[in-house]
């Protein structure tokens, strides 16, 4: 009988049927909850989609790191500690494609997305923190859909003849920590100082000059939080869109051979293509187009203009557009121009409306002509009856 019951519990053994844990698994162990990817796509109330680690802990990208190197070290990565994950496995809506991993100066192994090194905060106590983002202006949160990321970093300017200079902030000479704008990937952007406000005035018409300065062409979804969204806008060029920022449009130097170079801020002078960031004044306004006379005299008995298809042209009869501006630049010493209601010598009758240096015999008239002038002028100089003209104001 004790051989019988001592083979019914074998038998009980091998099915696991016996209450001894020791012997058989929880049932409730069956099914165990798979781990999670390394990399998770998490959904952020505030930031959107983020990237966290396996565990929901927050990712980071940080500045200075455009140029794909780790600059964060020694103290700095207490408090930033390198994110690795030695086997990457990823949530969907993430492409293998875009991680990889940097040997750290230190030996270190750190992951990498769309090239910036990774990193978590020492300060986010739990999953789902993200008390680190716009840290020190350098710090954000990791996110797969940014269309513009900003850097610190030394700017290196290279001339027109290939000369390479450190730059600082304004363009001159030295070493100096400059935050600007790049694109996603830590590509420096650039504005042109003869651009105005939402007006390219570089790129031709057949795109022959763009391999120079390419367009930034991108469809904006999501900014680092410390620029502002109102700031960046699109303009149409000859049926392309490119991205503009405070007015200025943005482009790419076809020299930068890779992320982190901004070589541009020094071709062909320091200072033509600048870089841009917070600090960036708005892009100034287009003036007015306008018409330009260059005014001498013949003695004192004419004046002579030259431009709009005159040359020396004696006391000629001059239209004008209301609405429109025109300059007159005067070089006649002694022989105040004068705009008058009335053709007469003398300072009393004249039109000042829109007029400005009115009676300079040697500087610049301007004169945007009101919708309400008359519908005939003069110019007359203020000391000889000979010299003057008549101004016909049309619409």
């Amino acid at each position: 009988m004790k051989k019988f019951f001592l083979s019914i519990y074998a038998l009980l053994l091998l099915v696991g049927c016996t209450s001894d844990d020791s012997y058989g698994d929880d049932p409730g162990d069956d099914n165990p909850a798979p781990e999670e990817n390394a990399v998770r796509l998490s959904s952020d109330a505030t930031f959107g989609n983020i990237l966290t680690n396996s565990e929901g802990f927050t990712l980071y990208f940080f500045a200075p790191d455009s140029n794909g190197e780790s600059n964060c070290s020694g103290g700095c990565i207490d408090a930033w500690p390198v994110f690795n994950a030695s086997e990457l496995t990823l949530d969907n809506g993430l492409d293998e494609g875009d991680f990889g991993s940097i040997t750290r100066g230190d030996g270190a192994i750190q992951t990498t997305y769309k090239g910036w090194p990774l990193y978590l905060f020492g300060n986010d106590a739990n999953a789902g923190d993200a008390n680190g983002d716009g840290s020190g202006g350098v710090w954000f949160v990791a996110k797969p859909d940014y269309s513009i990321m900003i850097t610190r970093a030394q700017l290196v300017g290279r001339d027109s003849g290939g000369t390479e200079t450190n730059l600082t902030g304004n363009y001159e000479p030295g070493d100096e920590q400059t935050f600007y704008i790049t694109d996603a990937e830590g590509n420096t952007l650039y504005s042109f100082i003869n651009d105005t406000n939402s007006k390219n005035n570089f790129t031709a018409e057949d795109f022959s000059n763009d391999p120079v300065w390419p367009i930034f062409e991108e469809t904006l979804d999501n900014i680092p939080s410390t620029l502002d969204e109102a700031d960046f806008g699109s303009i149409d060029v000859f049926g392309r869109q490119q991205v503009t920022y405070k007015g200025w449009p943005l482009y790419y130097f076809g020299q930068d051979a890779q992320r982190g170079d901004n070589f541009g801020v020094g071709f062909p002078a320091a200072g033509i293509w600048p870089i841009l960031n917070t600090d960036t004044e708005e892009a100034p306004e287009a003036e007015t187009d306008k018409t330009t006379y260059n005014v001498t005299n013949q003695a004192a008995s004419a004046y002579l203009f030259t431009g709009e298809g005159l040359t020396d042209a004696v006391n000629p009869n001059i239209t004008l557009k209301r609405g429109e501006t025109y300059e007159f630049v005067v070089d006649s010493p002694g022989h105040p121009f004068l705009i008058k209601s009335v053709q007469s010598t003398g300072t009393g009758d004249t039109y000042n409306d829109g007029v400005t240096n009115n009676g300079s015999s040697s500087g610049t008239i301007s004169f945007t002509v009101p919708n309400d002038a008359p519908d005939t002028l003069f110019y007359v100089c203020e000391f000889h009856g000979p010299m003057t003209g008549t101004l016909t104001i049309t619409d």
